[in-house]
């Protein structure tokens, strides 16, 4: 081979190396530089983002943690559900119109709750970042309506309360239609009204438990108490309608306003004399109160708690009689009550006496009962 043919072959075997380290080194290594260069930049936007959000840290938790009050308050205005229970309680607080013949429910219908809005709308369900600090990943709050059709016999003072009822009650509604026919000659007037009811459903949200008062059986049928027969419903505190407990009592329920003169709006006392056996609250919002009755060694207790406040006192006598003294809302921001839940797993009955409570949006609910319970 000629020293020309050579030369030539060294130099396409030069190139061909050339090509090749172009190909499979120095390309691939360019891409690469270039790859790491795009999430360097990336980086340093989101490293640069991160220190803007750390100097504001302490601004961004305060508004986060305002946030989510705002929001708690907000959802705290309306039902988690939409039961036909929670109706029946609503159009219950219309008896006292319907005793004196003010106001008279003929009839109403009740249909299934449609939901209206998703707040947050869809991202809410796709996205980590929650509208809360307890929402997760894919849960939502739904926004619900139903609307009541009633027909309605009354007087014009009775149709005035019923509006009056709507606006004070303890969950935002309003009347979308009110149709009056006045009668000269009864002075009365008919007609019908459709009422709009909320509720937000989603999670942390659970419906109340609605005590309808109905007598649906008694844990012990020798002693009287809610749900006993009618022949062995009579108790020593039925010639009074249950005053007696007033003065002589095993525990005390003071509910008034958050905002007044008390140091509490809520106190709960085995005595009300000795403030080591108070348990209180001074949130302007509706509470659990839990109240256990049992025996232990021989003896018998009464155990009361709002959260992680509780106290324990013994019962000495021969029944469990607890007075719950109530007040009327001030104004549409008073909001404070007590939601109880008793719990009696002795054979003592226990006596509630309700008095002054809020006729249009009570403070006083026992939603959940278990034993011989009796409430005047």
């Amino acid at each position: 081979m000629s020293d020309t043919s050579k030369k030539a072959l060294i130099a396409l075997a030069g190139i061909a190396i050339l090509v090749l380290a172009f190909m499979y080194i120095y390309r691939p290594t360019s891409e690469d530089i270039d790859s790491l260069n795009s999430q360097i930049s990336s980086l340093q936007a989101r490293l640069d983002d991160l220190i803007a959000k750390e100097q504001q840290k302490a601004q961004l938790l305060a508004e986060t943690d305002q946030f989510n009050k705002d929001f708690e308050a907000e959802i705290q205005k309306y039902p988690a559900d939409l039961n036909q229970e929670n109706t029946l309680m609503f159009l219950k607080g219309v008896e006292e119109f319907q005793n004196n013949k003010d106001f008279i429910n003929n009839s109403w219908s009740m249909p299934q709750p449609v939901t209206f809005y998703t707040l947050g709308g869809a991202a809410a369900a796709d996205s980590d970042d929650a509208l809360t600090g307890d929402t997760k990943k894919g849960e939502k709050y739904e926004c619900i309506s139903a609307t009541y059709s009633i027909s309605y016999d009354g007087t014009y003072d009775g149709l005035k309360q019923v509006i009056q009822y709507v606006a004070d009650y303890r969950y935002r509604m309003n009347i979308s239609n009110f149709n009056i026919a006045y009668n000269q000659d009864t002075e009365r007037c008919v007609g019908a009204l459709n009422l709009n009811a909320y509720a937000v459903t989603g999670p942390g949200r659970e419906p109340n438990k609605v005590d309808l008062g109905l007598d649906t059986g008694t844990s012990n049928l020798f002693i009287p108490g809610n749900g006993a027969p009618s022949g062995n419903r009579s108790t020593k505190y039925d010639a009074d309608d249950g005053m007696a407990i007033v003065t002589n009592n095993n525990l005390v329920i003071l509910l008034n306003s958050a905002n007044s003169d008390l140091s509490s709006g809520i106190i709960v006392a085995s005595n009300s004399n000795r403030e080591e056996t108070y348990v209180t609250s001074s949130e302007n919002s509706r509470v659990g109160l839990n109240i256990s009755v049992y025996s232990e060694d021989g003896k018998n207790f009464i155990d009361y708690s709002i959260g992680n406040t509780s106290y324990t006192a013994e019962i000495l006598t021969e029944d469990v009689a607890i007075y719950v003294r109530s007040s009327a809302r001030v104004d549409a921001n008073d909001t404070n009550g007590v939601d109880v839940t008793l719990k009696n797993t002795t054979t003592l009955p226990v006596y509630f006496k309700v008095v002054d409570d809020d006729a249009s949006s009570k403070r006083f609910d026992l939603v959940e009962r278990a034993g011989t319970v009796k409430v005047y």
